[in-house]
């Protein structure tokens, strides 16, 4: 396929370069409708889960040519330079898109059945493998309580391998309320140490039942689950582990216990 089918930019100083290299940042994100993809991987997975490209920028014109065949979207042929601007990784992509972020109603989220809530997970590579996790093992919806990583990061998208435009993933912020609601329906379940105020009680997370509708909640590995969420609990877990090992990196943790219950609802 002929280059001369695509526009050509060439110049860091264009306008569309500048703009998309902003997508970069939280603030100018959440200034826009746009999120940057990254990578053939998150760049498919978007168009496969119907996620809307404004525009696409590629070093490689056969690659846009495949492109082409499932998006509407602008596309331009750019020079390694070019990549390398709008680029978060040292290694610059070979490909990258703006696409319009997917927009989720909370009150229809709730309503699933499987939920997986994440509480303060600061970490975007965490975040994201948590995301993907939760896609292998047939979570419904992804809640985020207090201040998680921003989920539609570039570093998240990556990590989640474009699983995150598979599942429904909303922000509760701090609203206890949202919990409280859903109590009425799912039963909540805190992940918690084996050890301290909660963890004296919890029940081995492989050893107990889980049903269909329920909330299973992780908080981060400094600081774990905060009060207001463990106390509205129904249900502490633990995995029991060696002594001599203090903890588990949390995204292994979590695909852990995500395996455990699907293993045990399906």
């Amino acid at each position: 396929m002929s280059e001369n089918r695509f526009l050509q930019i060439t110049s860091l100083q264009n306008e569309l370069v500048k703009e998309t290299a902003k997508l970069q940042l939280r603030k100018h994100r959440k200034e826009s409708p746009l999120i940057l993809l990254e990578g053939e991987k998150s760049v498919f997975e978007a168009l496969e889960a119907d996620i809307s490209l404004k525009y696409v920028f590629c070093d490689d014109s056969e690659l846009l040519d495949k492109i082409s065949k499932h998006t509407n979207a602008a596309l331009y042929l750019a020079n390694k330079k070019v990549m390398e601007k709008i680029s978060t990784t040292k290694s610059p992509v070979n490909i990258a898109a703006a696409a319009y972020e997917p927009v989720y109603d909370i009150e229809e989220v709730i309503k699933k059945d499987r939920l997986l809530l994440l509480d303060n997970v600061k970490d975007a590579g965490n975040l994201g493998t948590i995301i993907r996790s939760a896609c292998a093992f047939k979570a419904d919806g992804v809640l985020l309580y207090g201040d998680c990583a921003d989920e539609f990061s570039s570093k998240v998208i990556r990590a989640s391998a474009g699983n995150i435009f598979k599942i429904p993933v909303v922000r509760l912020k701090s609203d206890i309320r949202v919990m409280q609601k859903i109590k009425d329906s799912h039963k909540i379940i805190s992940t918690v140490a084996p050890y301290g105020q909660w963890g004296k009680n919890a029940q081995e997370c492989d050893k107990i039942t889980y049903p269909e509708r329920h909330v299973i909640m992780l908080g981060s590995e400094a600081s774990g689950l905060c009060n207001e969420l463990l106390t509205i609990s129904d249900t502490y877990v633990t995995l029991k582990t060696e002594k001599n090992v203090e903890s588990l990196n949390l995204a292994v943790f979590a695909g852990i216990i995500l395996y455990i219950i699907n293993s045990k609802i399906s």
